[in-house]
């Protein structure tokens, strides 16, 4: 009975949708481990057909929303209802919340997440994690939200990892086309898609598998396997925490329960730690499948070197929370930092502090132009200031407009002030890619391109990337140099190639010229280099003077055995910059020798 219900229900998501099976089998686990997910993608790959799919082949009593900029609170949990009452000699205004669509549903598609304004995203997204408003308990199973790519300028701020943490299941939907799926491609062009599938299975169903997985037992060596996983992720993460504690503990036991009833299990196996994967769409987005199965493969052996003491003691210190499956895991593991996993060698720990002394330095100087908030008429609601016109009649609150108009307020009524987050400036980060760039100098680069990567997408910098040896190469997207398609630029961070020799006037001019080009403020270049300038005028006289006289800050990240060029110091001193002098150690890693204005 139980795998024939689950099999309809996988039947339903493919006559709906072809392909897009990451996708399918998150809902799948959603809707059976009582979990939110979230689906992220460009338009037109089927986010919001798949979700509508999933919500009514389980048999609820589905809820759409649809958010945009104007989104309010009222439109989730209901709307105001005002009265007048006799109170002594007159009158006084009451005013009640009507149930709304959010209170009374079970299975809800929030379409459009991403564009929802922070005035409504706050009380929506604490009402998805506790499951309750003003006291009383929801009957809300999960929800499904679609939202669109990270590098889609909107009105809205981005999502912030915080914000989505509520949703367990993360998966990211590429167009069949991108991804290059001709096979299912073709199935388009044969109309072989149900156009609105029904239910599938009914409410009791549904019930008595979500209690299924609820119960599955999970054995002590898959709980030392997950921690393990955990930890080489947090690695992977270069010192981050891809899972938070509630989601450690809580709900991902509850999907990897659920992982185990999808293949029809008795219990909790150490392959349904792929469910984790369904999981880190936007937690681990630099993540591929190979790199996933790598990390997974070498979890829970018993001598891995790099995780010390502190990963043993953590999958002994689970006891029984995880056979209870909603119990937080007390397990504290201890901090492990690094970029990529290396079975077998040495912890790298100096290495990767050193990393972050440069990107915290860095990110110190990002911070001084932070994207600021600007009042603007298309923005989000964000707070309150009194009413200019009749324009912004429909932004008052409706209470203090009807005194307003009644006579019994001798003011104006409040009206929202929709405010948009400026451009948090412009950083080109300039990498040396020369034949002596190779091995651990080149990975530690790629370790502080990526890193300052995630600090200007946090700050909604622009940011321009060129690699260079003898030569300068720019890289564009969508026709710009300076841009915020940040995961174009993590790729190629992670690809670059070695060869030839060195210049320093190249990449500075073209940075330069991208510079003069446009206006702005809290402009920035980082200069990571391993070699001396061999081609080109070695002192950069007149690129010294062109970013003094246009105000950019340059940041010189000097990598190698011998003594760093002392161009690099009078280029950061004369620019107001920072330079770094990062040093390999004879048994591995490296140390950070200078750091400062100048050295």
């Amino acid at each position: 009975m139980t795998e024939k219900a689950i099999s309809a229900l996988a039947a339903a998501l493919d006559r709906a949708l072809v392909g897009q099976e990451d996708a399918k089998t998150g809902v799948l686990l959603a809707l059976l481990a009582r979990e939110h997910a979230y689906l992220e993608g460009p338009p037109g790959v089927g986010k919001s057909r798949l979700a509508e799919a999933g919500v009514h082949a389980a048999s609820g009593s589905p809820i759409q929303l649809a958010l945009h900029r104007d989104t309010r609170l009222q439109d989730l949990v209901g709307p105001v209802q005002l009265w007048r009452e006799p109170y002594g000699e007159g009158q006084r205004l009451r005013h009640q919340t009507l149930p709304g669509p959010l209170l009374g549903a079970e299975l809800v598609l929030l379409d459009d997440l991403d564009r929802a304004p922070a005035q409504a995203l706050g009380p929506l997204l604490r009402i998805l994690g506790e499951r309750c408003w003003q006291g009383q308990a929801l009957p809300l199973e999960s929800v499904i939200a679609t939202g669109g790519p990270e590098r889609i300028d909107a009105y809205a701020d981005p999502l912030e990892p915080g914000s989505l943490d509520r949703f367990a299941i993360q998966v990211r939907m590429p167009g069949l086309l991108y991804a290059q799926r001709w096979d299912c491609a073709r199935v388009l062009l044969e109309g072989r898609v149900e156009l609105s599938p029904g239910p599938v299975i009914d409410l009791c169903t549904r019930r008595r598998l979500q209690e299924q997985a609820r119960r599955l037992p999970m054995p002590r060596s898959v709980q030392r396997a997950y921690v393990d996983l955990v930890l080489r992720l947090q690695r992977f993460a270069a010192g981050g925490m891809p899972l938070s504690d509630r989601t450690f503990g809580c709900a991902a036991l509850r999907v990897l329960r659920a992982h185990a009833l999808l293949r029809g299990a008795s219990r909790v196996e150490r392959t349904d730690l792929r469910a984790l994967r369904y999981m880190l769409g936007r937690r681990l987005p630099d993540l591929t499948r190979d790199q996933f199965e790598e990390l997974l493969a070498e979890a829970g052996r018993p001598a891995a070197p790099w995780l010390g003491p502190s990963a043993a003691a953590a999958g002994a210190a689970w006891g029984a929370a995880g056979a209870a499956g909603a119990e937080p895991i007390r397990a504290r593991a201890g901090r492990v930092r690094s970029w990529e996993l290396q079975p077998g060698a040495r912890a790298p720990g100096m290495d990767e502090a050193q990393v972050e002394r440069v990107l915290r330095a860095l990110e110190g100087r990002f911070e001084r132009g932070y994207a600021g908030l600007e009042e603007d008429p298309g923005g989000s609601p964000r707070s309150y200031r009194t009413l200019r016109g009749l324009d912004e009649v429909f932004d008052a609150d409706p209470v203090e407009l009807i005194g307003y108009l009644d006579g019994t307020r001798p003011g104006l009524p409040r009206s929202f002030r929709r405010e948009r987050r400026r451009a948090g400036g412009q950083v080109a980060l300039l990498r040396d890619v020369s034949a002596s760039m190779e091995g651990r100098l080149g990975r530690w680069a790629g370790r502080v391109v990526a890193g300052l990567v995630r600090a200007g997408a946090r700050r909604r910098m622009r940011i321009g990337y060129v690699e260079f040896n003898h030569d300068a190469r720019r890289f564009h997207a969508g026709g710009r140099f300076f841009h915020r398609r940040y995961t174009s630029l993590l790729e190629l961070a992670a690809s670059s190639r070695a060869a030839g020799r060195t210049s320093y006037q190249a990449p500075l001019q073209v940075a330069l010229n991208e510079f003069r080009a446009r206006a702005g403020r809290n402009r920035h270049i980082v200069l990571l280099t391993d070699g001396v300038p061999v081609l080109g005028d070695p002192e950069v006289r007149r690129e010294r003077t062109l970013a003094r006289r246009l105000g950019v800050q340059v940041h010189t990240v000097f990598l190698g055995l011998g003594e760093h060029p002392p161009v690099l110091d009078a280029i950061a001193r004369e620019t107001g910059g920072l330079c770094f002098v990062g040093q390999p150690r004879p048994g591995g890693g490296l140390r950070v020798l200078g750091l400062g204005e100048g050295t």
